[in-house]
């Protein structure tokens, strides 16, 4: 396909998603391999429709990591609520803190932990049977 046939696609795609035809924009983002629209498609089911599963493929396609890194990073916290607390492997340095401070009680903030590696492996495995 040539850079007009290409721009004019991609101008239609832009014209399909805005009015709503999420399946045309689709259809013309993937034939064009448009990055952007990939990104646009990726933001509206992650965000709008809530579909992160769906988002991840456009993000993926589309080379967004940090995007696909959030996904995975969203999974892994959502798979270790459902398996427990207790599956989280808290770092020693946390764990000093916490006991001087003595703040049991305090909520856990994900950022803080490091994901056990079986509970890490069990994510992407989940991940990777999506594709």
């Amino acid at each position: 396909m040539d850079s007009k046939e290409r721009a004019q696609l991609i101008r239609e795609a832009n014209t399909a998603f805005n009015a709503g035809d999420i399946r045309k924009a689709r259809e013309l983002f993937l034939k064009t391999d448009y990055k952007d629209g990939l990104i646009r498609l990726g933001d509206h089911f992650m965000y709008d429709r809530k579909l992160p599963m769906l988002a991840f493929g456009y993000y993926k396609k589309a080379g967004r990591q940090d995007k696909v890194d959030e996904i995975y990073q969203r999974m892994v916290y959502a798979l270790s609520v459902w398996l427990g607390r207790d599956k989280w492997k808290q770092p020693e340095s946390a764990n000093q803190m916490d006991a001087s401070r003595n703040k049991s009680s305090t909520p856990l903030n994900p950022e803080d932990f490091v994901v056990h590696p079986i509970l890490k492996a069990k994510a992407l495995e989940i991940l990777s049977s999506k594709r």
